[in-house]
């Protein structure tokens, strides 16, 4: 393989990544973050195990579980617009080394700073399903951090999750490129979520967006 089929593998790749943060792949997303959850959880599934709910939330269902699917980015990224100028950046390019960029070292941050990153989310939803009438005792929440600027040091100590867990939700799982964690799971929570409890499991390939 030469440089200019690697290059329109690149770019292929690019528009792939682009299409599936379009609207219309919305829940295809928010089941791949689950997928990825079970994989690192060492769950098998088959893909016709997972349904759309009637009506959100929750997103996505599968077995017992109730999930609701958000992200975690770095403040003032959006995903669209990224991958929407890195699809243009890669067919304008007329080799790889018009590619090449510079990227700043991502910053290791301790588990309790990491999880104040799911604050602002967790208590919009929290508020927002509250005033609806909604119970969240029955959602599993699953955080998908996609974060260029930090990255997670996992041998630091996880704090109790105490203000997540006095929103009310059954249960708080984290999935990043590289590793997953069931941050809490309440005794009516699905077993292979309370089976994981406090375990963070690191995947042999990492995967993010």
């Amino acid at each position: 393989m030469d440089d200019s089929d690697y290059l329109r593998l690149l770019t292929v790749a690019a528009e792939q990544a682009n299409a599936f943060l379009s609207n219309a792949r919305k829940w295809e997303r928010e089941r791949w973050v689950c997928q990825r959850l079970l994989q690192g959880l060492n769950v098998p599934f088959r893909a016709e195990e997972f349904h759309a709910a009637g009506q959100e939330p929750p997103d996505v269902l599968f077995r017992d579980a109730s999930f609701e699917v958000f992200f975690v980015l770095d403040q003032g990224r959006r995903l669209n617009d990224e991958w929407r100028d890195e699809v243009l950046r890669r067919r304008s390019a007329f080799s790889l080394s018009q590619l090449v960029r510079r990227e700043a070292k991502p910053r290791r941050i301790p588990a309790h700073e990491f999880l104040l990153r799911l604050a602002p989310t967790l208590r919009k939803k929290a508020l927002n399903y509250k005033e609806r009438g909604m119970d969240l005792g029955e959602l599993d929440i699953v955080a998908f951090t996609s974060l260029k600027r930090e990255v997670l040091d996992l041998n630091s100590h996880f704090p109790p999750p105490t203000e997540y867990l006095r929103q009310g939700w059954r249960s708080l799982s984290l999935v990043g490129p590289t590793f997953a964690r069931v941050l809490f799971a309440h005794p009516d929570a699905p077993d292979f979520l309370r089976n994981n409890l406090g375990r963070s499991i690191v995947f042999d390939v990492g995967i993010s967006l």
